[in-house]
């Protein structure tokens, strides 16, 4: 799959429908640089911008070692009080690859998602079960804050207590970026669950056979089982308490 070309291939009625980056944001000026790394912001502090600028440092080095140099251009992290949600994937998608909003509470209460987002550069993808269930795994297990959506409890733990919330994640591994995959299931529950089986996908079979998965969509093609099979497999793990 060639995430470029899909976003060439969006249609101009979604593109106006879909609300753009930074909308209704005046353009910030650059409060802190560090490398590779922009932060972007009217509203923190030049100390604070200088902290969480070589924080955000720290994080991409954990996502590259992890998923590869394959992101190499600047990290542009947008801190602004305007934001409700932090987003990079939804940037991406309409062409704004390298973008990170941010809250401000995120930054000042310590709990935002950076590391998460920093994956969605990195590895966009337009399912968006697999791109949000990556960065739900990556950020519990590279990055040191709580956050969304399991703010620091063990993720297949409360996957365990969410299963019955849906009787099968065909649905969600059918959303496509933009789309939320709150339009199948209830948004936290729905990131546990999929930072949950791309754990197990990653665990099991290792990070060479998910890239394959990742890359071309194929659960065939990448373990010789289809999707339903995984899923049992996974639910099976997770309700004999084999996974934590």
């Amino acid at each position: 799959m060639n995430f470029d070309r899909r976003l060439l291939a969006c249609s101009l009625p979604l593109v106006m429908l879909s609300v753009p980056a930074m909308q209704g944001v005046a353009a910030p000026e650059v409060a802190a640089e560090c490398g590779t790394i922009q932060i972007l912001s009217e509203a923190l502090s030049k100390r604070e911008a200088e902290t969480y600028c070589r924080y955000a440092v720290e994080e991409r080095k954990k996502v590259e070692a992890f998923w590869g140099a394959t992101w190499k251009e600047t990290i542009r992290v947008h801190v602004d009080p305007s934001y409700r949600i932090s987003r990079a994937l939804v940037p991406a998608h309409f062409g704004n690859r390298g973008l990170v909003e941010m809250p401000l509470r995120g930054v000042r209460n310590s709990d935002g998602a950076l590391l998460h987002e920093i994956v969605h550069i990195y590895a966009p993808n337009d399912n968006r079960f697999l791109a949000e269930g990556l960065a739900v795994y990556a950020h519990q297990k590279l990055a040191g804050n709580r956050a969304f959506p399991n703010f620091g409890r063990p993720l297949d733990g409360e996957a365990r207590g969410r299963l019955s919330a849906i009787e099968s994640i065909e649905g969600l591994n059918g959303v496509r970026t933009p789309t939320p995959l709150g339009t199948v299931l209830r948004e936290q529950d729905a990131y546990v669950l999929a930072g949950s089986f791309v754990g197990f996908l990653i665990e099991r079979y290792g990070l060479e056979d998910f890239r394959k998965l990742y890359e071309n969509g194929s659960y065939e093609a990448a373990y010789g089982k289809p999707l339903s099979a995984l899923e049992k497999e996974w639910r099976l793990e997770l309700l004999n308490g084999n996974r934590r």
